[in-house]
């Protein structure tokens, strides 16, 4: 695994970042492959701990970010634990729905083999769409679209760029501010 980190607020010392390294490691070495691509990023905010942790797949990105109040190193324990439990769900779908697509079953090669034990909620991983809801999209800038974002009280709005002239989607994020995403070819 190759490992990369950064940090605000905070100095990351050796001794934390190898506590990172091995408890990632530990946890999540059998279950991705050996050369995956993992961010660690260390934050303190106030008197905050914040550890977000991003694995980065061929394919896919699995992320985690855990804010504690008492130190990195019950941050780093909480987080490898919800990564742990995100990478299982993954690879369980992955399973389930390689079996009906051709383009998945590529992906689950590069994945390890290993023997985890099953959780019931996540054996039955089908995903399933409920509801399909056509809508006229209308071309605006990213200004407007954060307006009517708010107007209809959503959590994001699917626009066309009126600058760009391609979909893209504006959210809001938790700390009250906007973001967007762009497509990237």
């Amino acid at each position: 695994m190759n490992y990369s980190f950064t940090s605000k607020n905070f100095d990351a010392t050796d001794s934390i970042k190898n506590f990172a390294i091995e408890k990632i490691d530990r946890h999540l070495g059998r279950l991705l492959p050996d050369n995956v691509n993992i961010t660690v990023a260390f934050i303190e905010i106030g008197f905050k701990k914040k550890v977000e942790v991003t694995i980065h797949l061929n394919k896919r990105i699995i992320r985690a970010e855990v804010i504690n109040n008492e130190d990195m190193h019950a941050a780093i324990d909480e987080v490898v634990d919800i990564l742990k439990k995100q990478v299982r769900r993954y690879k369980n779908r992955l399973e389930a729905i390689s079996k009906k697509n051709s383009k998945l079953k590529e992906e689950i090669k590069l994945l390890p083999v290993d023997n985890i034990e099953l959780l019931e909620a996540e054996n039955s991983s089908n995903i399933e769409i409920e509801r399909i809801k056509p809508f006229a999209i209308k071309p605006m800038d990213p200004e407007e679209a954060a307006m009517e974002l708010e107007l209809l009280a959503h959590s994001f709005y699917v626009f066309l760029n009126s600058d760009t002239g391609e979909v893209n989607v504006i959210y809001k994020r938790r700390n009250g501010s906007y973001g967007l995403i762009e497509p990237k070819y």
